[in-house]
């Protein structure tokens, strides 16, 4: 059962603890935090079905009640942080992000950090408020832990196959040649390598640093499973990570225009920009859209769907300049990329806040964005941008993501909204209210400046919505109303009635 349709009628269901569980294995019930009311309270049109959240409102729960946590919150953190401190820690947090996924560095005093520690130690993100995908463990490990990392990228370093794996060699010399045979004599090992990561099998490559049984872990991919592999080679590493993600950085990522990557991803059948593999490609207006983030979720949901059943699906977005080529992202496409993710059902964020190029060269930049003392504070990302600008964005839009944690984790209200315009919508169902989230664009389909776009509600209603966050209320009649979008950067949220 897909989900819960709309009846005619309104109908009272009183439902219990246990039957909330029962409906939640059909994949028919409410989110954590969306309270009985809503299946109660308002009619549901006839065409609405109400679609739960991937995996499931108890889908961490249900691997360890250690990640219980993460069912209850939109995962909101940046990737390979390094807070040295309480102060940073601080910092982060007060961002509004509440993980991290994977740290660098060491909590043990190194010679790289002066016989000092290399990272705040794990009751230290505790005392903070944080909480980790951890890379390891120690005995300072609780609560904050609730999920671990294991290989990054395995699809492209490693590639789609099941071959042996010299881990010697891959921890000494690095992990280009440690497939046997090695990659450049046709060797690939990438099931291998995130199989033990998964799975610690086998047991002969050596302690993974952190447990395995019963404890979820995130293992992201890259253009290998976005791009280059068949749907099968792509399919099977997603058996290997309970929470999914792959990196493509549109807006930074020139190569992306390539036929071979979002070319045929976004236009399979475009005779023009695909072409089998020999078209066009994207011109630079279609691949630096924050529209396209919606094709990191979508993908990986239909790769998944050939395995079992949904797993969430958390997407990687740049904060600034994560190329060599120097090439930067604005505050405003940051967060609308980030919204664009959430619009296609993703779970949660995470922040690639490195920049390997551009004139902020940093690996802590929102740490070093949000620390008045840091020499890179003040750094122009891009002209007029200064890291802490960044910082500020990427606050507000968690701010504004947390105070709907309950709306994006109720269930999709499908078929409920439908736009005549480049816009990318969805539509939830939280406590018999509907919320509308509509970001300006589709994946490869740049969007007109000042668009009207206008809006056809399920069931024809003659009511008002509130636009949140902007101080303004659009009339609704016969279950229409119109909105302007100014630019590719625009989204907009709606609550009805």
């Amino acid at each position: 059962m897909p989900g819960v349709r709309g009846k005619r009628r309104a109908r009272k269901c009183p439902l219990t603890a246990k039957s909330l569980l029962a409906l939640a294995t059909m994949g028919a019930t409410v989110a954590i935090g969306t309270s009985i009311a809503s299946c109660s309270s308002s009619d549901l049109p006839p065409v609405v079905t109400l679609r739960p959240i991937d995996g499931g409102p108890n889908y961490f729960a249900d691997i360890n009640p250690r990640s219980a946590w993460m069912d209850q919150h939109i995962l909101l953190g940046a990737w390979l942080e390094q807070p040295l401190n309480a102060t940073d820690v601080a910092y982060d947090r007060a961002t509004g992000d509440n993980i991290y996924w994977n740290l660098a560095g060491s909590p043990a005093p190194t010679a790289a950090c002066g016989g000092s520690p290399c990272r705040a130690d794990y009751d230290v993100i505790r005392r903070g408020g944080m909480h980790v995908s951890a890379p390891d463990t120690d005995a300072s490990r609780g609560s904050e832990t609730v999920a671990y990392e294991g290989s990054d990228e395995s699809d492209m370093q490693y590639g789609p196959g099941s071959d042996k794996w010299n881990k010697k060699y891959n921890d000494t010399k690095g992990g280009w040649n440690s497939c046997i045979p090695p990659q450049d004599k046709h060797g690939q090992c990438g099931y291998t390598v995130a199989g033990w990561y998964y799975s610690g099998v086998p047991a002969s490559f050596g302690s993974l640093g952190y447990p395995i049984a019963h404890t979820v872990k995130h293992q992201g991919y890259g253009k290998g499973v976005l791009f280059w592999e068949t749907t099968a080679q792509a399919a099977k590493f997603m058996r290997f990570s309970d929470i999914l993600s792959a990196d493509s950085y549109w807006m930074t990522d020139p190569g992306l225009d390539n036929v071979s990557q979002g070319g045929c991803a976004l236009f399979p059948t475009s005779p023009v920009i695909c072409k089998d593999y020999g078209g066009s490609g994207l011109t630079d207006a279609q691949r630096a859209l924050p529209a396209n983030y919606e094709y990191n979720v979508t993908r990986l949901e239909q790769l998944q769907a050939l395995n079992g059943p949904p797993k969430p699906v958390i997407v990687d977005v740049e904060t600034g300049c994560p190329g060599s080529n120097g090439i930067c992202t604005t505050p405003p496409a940051m967060t609308a990329a980030a919204w664009h993710a959430l619009i296609a059902g993703a779970r949660g964020i995470l922040w690639f806040q490195h920049n390997f190029g551009g004139p902020c060269f940093d690996f802590r930049s929102i740490i070093d964005g949000s620390n008045p003392a840091s020499g890179k504070y003040n750094c122009q990302q891009t002209p007029g941008v200064t890291l802490h600008d960044m910082v500020v964005a990427l606050t507000r839009f968690n701010k504004e993501v947390t105070s709907l944690n309950t709306v994006l984790l109720a269930p999709f209200a499908d078929h409920y909204v439908t736009a005549n315009g480049d816009v990318a919508s969805m539509a939830k169902y939280s406590n018999g209210v509907y919320y509308v989230f509509a970001g300006s664009g589709r994946p490869g389909v740049p969007p007109r400046p000042d668009q009207k776009v206008t809006f056809q509600l399920a069931g024809s209603p003659n009511t008002s919505v509130t636009v949140l966050n902007e101080h303004r209320t659009l009339r609704v009649v016969n279950g229409e109303f119109t909105d302007t979008f100014a630019n590719a950067d625009t989204v907009h949220i709606y609550r009805v009635g």
